[in-house]
């Protein structure tokens, strides 16, 4: 049986590949989503300060992610967007999945697998998040 991480994981790759033409916009998006939910909470600095952190752990495996400090959320979806373009569909829904997934990590070490669990679904809705990160009943 597959981990939380793992279904959490394939459920992101899912939704990045369901149409491989669109990983770049799709990535982004889901960026977009989590960042307005998470804001209201930890604020724009701190989302910045936490995408930051993922870029730069995430970085160590696709070394062509153009490094960057903290930012303005729109300036690092720029960047980002213009390093995915770079490469193959399947190579940047690997490197957006690592992304997410480090960020998700990171999130939940500060508050808590189900409270993590709940601003992935609010920002990203069942498609994303269903079953992963649950508690049995």
């Amino acid at each position: 049986m597959a981990t939380v991480h793992e279904q959490r994981q394939r459920n992101i790759t899912h939704v990045l590949l369901r149409d491989p033409s669109t990983v770049v916009d799709v990535s982004i998006r889901l960026w977009e989503q989590l960042a307005a939910e998470l804001s209201q909470i930890i604020g724009e600095r701190g989302v910045e300060s936490m995408y930051a952190r993922s870029l730069h752990q995430s970085q160590k495996q696709f070394v062509w992610l153009e490094p960057h400090p903290p930012q303005a959320l729109q300036s690092a979806m720029s960047a980002l967007r213009a390093s995915l373009m770079g490469q193959s569909n399947a190579v940047a829904c690997e490197a957006s999945t690592e992304m997410m997934m480090h960020f998700i990590d990171t999130l939940i070490l500060l508050i808590g697998e189900l409270l993590t669990n709940s601003i992935l679904l609010k920002a990203w809705g069942d498609d994303v998040v269903i079953n992963a990160g649950t508690e049995p009943n």
